[in-house]
């Protein structure tokens, strides 16, 4: 297994395994399965790809990604005028949802203007993939002097918790059934 820097050739991969590792709720149709990519991809892999990394395996086929936005107003403006307006034609109830959800870290912005999106297929879970995607933003973070990383999570997914826990984020605040979480860089 390698990290390397995310590259076009790597877009239709990567988005098999957002859709894939996805709630089911989340992939259940067409329209659902184009809202979840909407929401939780195609921004990262449209204005963002130099931030974003992936794990390869032997045939340098992804296997797992880690999507970075590194500056929250900057995501935020072009999310609303691109990737918004595409959830909301597609369902305006969504829309809202994926507004309010883009929202979240506002109040954290400052200390934490990155945020990320990390799926790793599972075969691959337990291999320390997710660590070394983790490093290798983090690295590229330090580089452009970027003081922190935020996310959201479920707080159900304690598997996922533990972990970003393990890669010194904290728990800035829970908000219905998520965890806000931040790492200062």
């Amino acid at each position: 297994m390698n990290i390397r820097k995310a590259q076009e050739k790597d877009i239709k991969t990567m988005e098999k395994i957002c859709i894939e590792t996805a709630p089911p709720a989340l992939q259940k149709d067409e329209r659902t399965r184009e809202i979840t990519l909407q929401t939780y991809h195609k921004f990262y892999t449209r204005a963002s790809l130099e931030n974003c990394f992936v794990a390869v395996d032997e045939q340098d086929e992804a296997v797992g990604y880690i999507l970075c936005a590194p500056d929250y107003e900057t995501y935020l403006a072009e999310f609303r005028q691109t990737e918004l307006r595409k959830i909301f034609r597609l369902h305006p109830l969504k829309g809202i949802y994926a507004y309010g959800e883009s929202l979240t870290q506002k109040l954290y912005a400052k200390a934490f203007p990155a945020h990320l999106h990390i799926d790793i297929l599972e075969p691959y879970h337990r291999m320390g993939l997710g660590t070394a995607l983790m490093e290798a933003l983090k690295a590229h973070l330090k580089e452009q002097h970027c003081k922190g990383i935020f996310l959201s999570v479920g707080k159900a997914n304690t598997g996922a918790v533990a972990f970003y826990q393990s890669q010194n984020f904290k728990i800035l605040k829970t908000i219905g059934g998520a965890h806000l979480m931040g790492c200062s860089l």
